[in-house]
């Protein structure tokens, strides 16, 4: 991020050039090669000659030019804070599904704002929209090989584009995905599913256009629109139920089936329309490495897979009586009270499974990445969370800094239920019993 004149330097590894050129943690980057990088992109572009000359400012003021010079591909050893170093490119829509407008006050900051930059989809995956890029922009884009990006299509439909988010120029989003592949550029894309605006007839037309953007159109993910119940003025939007997404579910087999006999497959369901109409999960084979697993798409599958694959490795019966307490959220209890079948059969082990209703957000919130602290502490204590060895979350619930949602850390969770424990999946879980020596797994 950029502090004062320059940019934090976070880290400085060990024995590397900068560590013996005297650079330190908390020191200031000012310019490479005399130029100052925007982004991380451009550290790793002005940092790619052997030779080099930096300029830093110490915490005292102090300036120091280094000359570097480097062996070719060797690191220079230097972390710098954030991945932006000017201003992030912020979203000027106004989508009438927006999940920011619907949040109340008094959450992370991070959570209110908006961002729309290239910059985030390159690096981290993040999803955008393609209507605030200036030519300058999409120049970097197809000069620099900015690839893959993340995209928000909603609808290929440039009029029905406008109006779902607002803006005049969204309606061009054909147009950019075009150039973009002419110019050599991946993408992947999703489509925020509202029933009675973007679905039936307008996802037919928005899958048959995207498919034309193949093989640069990498994956097209079909998601549910998320409504909370702080919608007060807002464009009124309902939620799926079981025959409109048993509708969308028919749209989508109907194309996979077709790709699927004469190329691979890219449209892809997100997991809530298999809850929603009871289908089975497609097979992992199905997802092709499961390109958007980020998105929630396919992650149900592995959770299911993940157990059955361990089955084997688990003994017929713990060390001691063990009582576990899993906690999820109301979607996550369909697919967890079928993955936990085999842990179940493991003798003195019992899993109760708590599904907790978003109480913060509202019923309609069913993921367990957006359960708040409160609801969860809440629930979790009227089940009794003394009554078990451990109480079990989702590492989803959490961000980097190990904060909920509603901005209660993880220690102040822990705190007031002390056998609280976080896991990334089931692998974790049976490495923590059996780090506590409650079970030994088969060899």
């Amino acid at each position: 991020m950029v502090e004062q004149r320059g940019i934090r330097i976070a880290q400085v590894m060990v024995n590397s050039i900068a560590d013996e050129l005297g650079v330190e943690s908390g020191d200031l980057l000012l310019s490479i090669q005399g130029q100052y990088p925007k982004d991380y992109i451009d550290f790793v572009y002005l940092t790619s000659d052997d030779h080099l000359e930096i300029l830093i400012a110490k915490p005292s003021g102090e300036e120091w030019l280094l000359d570097v010079e480097r062996e070719v591909g060797e690191d220079l050893g230097i972390r710098l804070e954030g991945i932006i170093y000017d201003e992030l490119k912020e979203c000027s829509n106004h989508c009438i599904f927006c999940f920011v407008h619907q949040m109340p006050e008094g959450l992370r900051k991070t959570l209110s704002f908006k961002d729309d930059d290239y910059r985030f989809s390159f690096l981290q995956g993040s999803f955008i929209t393609l209507t605030n890029l200036a030519e300058a922009d999409l120049e970097r884009i197809k000069g620099l090989k900015l690839s893959p990006l993340y995209v928000s299509v909603h609808t290929t439909n440039p009029e029905l584009r406008k109006r779902m988010m607002g803006k005049r120029d969204a309606g061009r989003i054909m147009n950019i995905l075009q150039e973009l592949k002419k110019a050599g550029i991946e993408f992947h894309t999703q489509i925020v599913l509202c029933p009675g605006i973007n679905d039936g007839k307008e996802l037919h037309r928005s899958i048959e256009d995207l498919a034309t953007l193949r093989p640069n159109l990498l994956s097209l993910a079909i998601v549910p629109v998320g409504l909370t119940r702080y919608r007060e003025k807002l464009y009124p939007l309902s939620s799926f139920i079981s025959e409109k997404a048993e509708e969308v579910y028919q749209i989508v087999s109907s194309f996979q089936h077709k790709f699927s006999r004469c190329e691979e497959n890219f449209v892809y369901l997100a997991d809530e329309f298999y809850l929603l109409t009871g289908r089975e999960f497609p097979t992992v084979e199905e997802y092709h490495g499961f390109p958007q697993l980020e998105n929630g798409i396919g992650l149900s599958r592995l959770v299911i897979d993940e157990i059955e694959d361990l089955q084997p490795l688990l003994p017929e019966r713990m060390l001691k009586p063990v009582n576990l307490l899993l906690v999820t959220s109301t979607l996550g209890q369909q697919v967890l009270k079928r993955a936990i079948e085999p842990l179940r059969q493991v003798q003195d082990l019992q899993i109760d499974l708590l599904a907790v209703t978003n109480q913060f957000f509202g019923e309609k919130v069913t993921v367990a990445g957006l359960l708040t602290g409160q609801d969860l502490e809440r629930a979790i204590l009227k089940a009794g969370p003394e009554r078990y060895h451990l109480v079990i979350l989702p590492e989803v619930v959490l961000n980097d800094d190990r904060l909920f949602i509603d901005g209660l850390s993880d220690k102040e969770f822990k705190a007031n239920i002390p056998n609280t424990i976080f896991v990334q999946d089931f692998n974790s879980l049976i490495d923590q019993l059996v780090e506590m020596n409650l079970m030994e797994v088969k060899n």
